[in-house]
């Protein structure tokens, strides 16, 4: 730590806000003794939102009288904390400002044989040691995959005109016995290597088709939710080569006889693995593979997403340092400000991280939640764009969902400054639903542009 002076003593969640990163001395504060505080009702403050619920009391603030305690807890202010929160109404201010807090105390807390304080986060340093911890978290979530080690063992399967681009399809083992395809789409005429990027597509049976720029015509062109969602051809247009393989369960990896995204059989066949897992396993093979290509740049691979898409760009920069720049288009939501966080873990259809089921139906915090998830990425820059109006959101609901983005922003920024980087974040929240609409779109490629280097 730099600076001088006593550590400052914080009485409320306010205080904590105005100086999340206030200097200390310059003992290490892992070794120093933290004298203690009075951090309780701050510390409520911070998990009061975790697991928040969603709830609708309409009806019932209609019948109540005007300015009764009914009314006004069952006003405008939808959300409420769990029960042993008494008389909630609505998230905290600073619903993730655990995000800035680590623990704290001497060396001999390890063994458990002096006190500890949650303390803020006041230097790099101190967030690499809390992101690890937070990694181990994720890694515990994701269950334990099995020994699947084999050679990439590439092929070049053949080329294709596009215009302006080549596209190439490229085979290669995820595993042993385990073959499949990506679309290696590169500019025309490039002098390599280039900036790549690679290309996660959303929930759609197309699979990686969507992104090359094949879907669902109209008037013998794609239609307009097609077109946009095309952000591998198009950043290939745009002069990076882009890399777009199928996720399980989608495309050429639909299991027979079951809709697109059903990934029960994998789940009964890796019973201690996750779809989250193994997806995040095959998006690594897919950088290796990119990385062996003689037009690619090992140096410069970003990643980018819509909605599946997104969410796995999100955990995929938190745990993959050789993506250098990350883009989420309405991707995954926090389970603190999210109306069924069974999303997250799934028992049917597409099944995410079975091992959050017991927290979820027990009522308890997720170990770990998206704005930590998205702090890992750092210094890296990344872009988070969401919808306000999406899960289940309405544009009603914006009072409660802006803010609580606004938080999740404003930490995550924190946590980038400690890193001298926090013009290397942003979260942009909209009121345009869950799509990939022109606007975004543009800010999503211009930050690959400025951060990444294609030709523009």
């Amino acid at each position: 730590m730099q600076g001088g002076g006593t550590p400052p003593t914080f009485e409320s969640r306010n205080a904590m806000n105005a100086s999340p990163f206030a200097p200390s001395d310059d003992t290490p504060s892992i070794l120093r003794p933290a004298p203690r505080r009075k951090f309780v009702q701050a510390l409520f403050g911070a998990m009061a939102g975790l697991g928040a619920a969603f709830t609708t009391r309409r009806g019932d603030a209609a019948q109540a009288p005007a300015g009764s305690a009914a009314a006004r807890a069952t006003g405008a202010k939808r959300f409420v904390t769990h029960e042993y929160f008494a008389g909630a109404t609505d998230l905290p201010a600073d619903v993730y400002g655990d995000l800035c807090y680590m623990r704290k105390g001497t060396a001999s807390m390890f063994a458990g044989g002096s006190p500890t304080t949650l303390e803020p986060i006041v230097s790099a340093d101190e967030w690499r040691r809390k992101a690890e911890a937070l990694r181990e978290i994720f890694a515990m979530t994701l269950g334990t995959p099995p020994n699947v080690d084999c050679p990439l063992s590439i092929r070049l399967e053949g080329d294709k005109d596009r215009g302006r681009v080549i596209e190439r399809k490229v085979s290669y083992l995820l595993s042993p016995g385990e073959r499949v395809n990506s679309f290696l789409l590169i500019p025309k005429g490039a002098k390599g290597p280039l900036p790549a990027v690679l290309t996660i597509h959303p929930t759609t049976e197309l699979g990686k088709e969507q992104t090359v720029g094949r879907g669902a015509m109209e008037n013998g062109k794609l239609t307009e939710t097609a077109q946009r969602r095309a952000y591998g051809l198009h950043l290939a247009e745009r002069g990076y080569v882009t890399f777009s393989p199928d996720l399980l369960g989608a495309g050429e990896r639909m299991y027979p006889g079951r809709r697109s995204f059903d990934n029960q059989p994998f789940i009964d066949a890796h019973p201690h693995w996750s779809g989250t897992g193994k997806d995040l396993h095959d998006l690594k093979r897919a950088i290796d593979v990119m990385q062996a290509m003689p037009e690619v740049d090992p140096n410069r691979i970003g990643s980018i997403g819509h909605s599946q898409g997104a969410g796995l760009t999100c955990y995929l920069a938190a745990v993959e340092p050789r993506v250098k720049v990350g883009v989420a288009n309405c991707g995954a939501y926090p389970s603190r400000v999210q109306q069924n966080p069974f999303n997250h873990a799934r028992t049917s259809w597409w099944t995410g991280r079975p091992a959050l089921r017991p927290y979820i139906l027990a009522g308890k915090p997720l170990p770990i939640d998206v704005h930590e998830l998205l702090a890992l990425a750092a210094p890296r820059p990344f872009l988070n764009i969401i919808a306000l109006n999406d899960v289940g959101f309405k544009v009603e609901d914006e009072p409660l969902t802006r803010p609580a983005w606004e938080n999740l922003r404003m930490n995550v920024k924190k946590i980038y400054a400690l890193h001298g980087a926090e013009d290397k974040f942003d979260n942009l929240a909209h009121m345009d639903g869950h799509d990939f609409h022109d606007p975004m779109r543009e800010k999503a490629y211009a930050f690959l542009d400025r951060h990444l280097g294609g030709r523009g």
